[in-house]
């Protein structure tokens, strides 16, 4: 019994670490699909972090049942699926970890669809201006080639006396970086997750052993 309520132990502590995680990756997929204005590719990349985070969460109830339960036919059964969410989760995470590129410039369309509020009602690029200390879409070139003069958001500390102040770098740049960073980030909290979970599917072969094993001996 000591070693099943040990291994029961390994598999609850796997499933809440596994379920913060999965909630990480919601939370995120969740902040980008409800705050940002995307485009296709833009939108399946933040419910693949989504759906990765629901498919952990859906198992990892699975396992805790399981070995609440000490049921040695749940128990396998949630191996199975466990090994098949495993597969299906790391080929989503494989693929947006080598497209992360990819993902990054289609996230960062918020911006086209900022610079063209912003054409019809200045002001709509201060945010991003602002937040990463830059101007335009590509460049303060933007602003001009539309007969308009960069804003006091395109000058560093908004002081347009100096001409030296401009910033020449472009929001559109500049915020498929961030996107990049933030990505990776969550691509390796992914891969994390995954191995946890390789971790419960050995602890929830162990404590599936431990259980047949204590009704061998409650025969004796």
């Amino acid at each position: 019994m000591a070693s099943t309520s040990n291994a029961k132990l390994v598999v609850f502590a796997l499933d809440i670490l596994c379920t913060l995680l999965a909630l990480v990756l919601i939370s995120f997929g969740v902040y980008v699909i409800v705050s940002y204005n995307l485009n296709q590719i833009g939108g399946l990349a933040a419910y693949g972090y989504v759906a990765l985070g629901v498919a952990a969460l859906v198992v990892v109830l699975w396992g805790y049942l399981s070995a609440w339960r000490e049921n040695v036919c749940c128990t396998v059964t949630f191996i199975v699926f466990l090994c098949l969410v495993i597969l299906a989760q790391f080929a989503v995470v494989y693929l947006l970890f080598t497209q992360d590129k990819s993902v990054a410039a289609n996230l960062a369309s918020a911006v086209d669809l900022s610079w063209e509020e912003e054409l019809n009602s200045p002001g709509a690029m201060s945010l991003y201006q602002n937040w990463f200390q830059c101007c335009g879409r590509g460049s303060p070139q933007d602003y001009i080639v539309n007969e308009r003069l960069p804003p006091v958001t395109c000058f560093r500390d908004h002081d347009k006396s100096k001409p030296e102040n401009l910033i020449h770098t472009g929001c559109r740049v500049e915020f498929e970086n961030y996107w990049l960073h933030l990505t990776k980030i969550f691509n390796i909290i992914g891969f994390v997750l995954i191995g946890l979970e390789l971790l419960l599917s050995v602890a929830s072969c162990r404590l599936c052993n431990s259980i047949r094993n204590d009704a061998r001996r409650s025969y004796f």
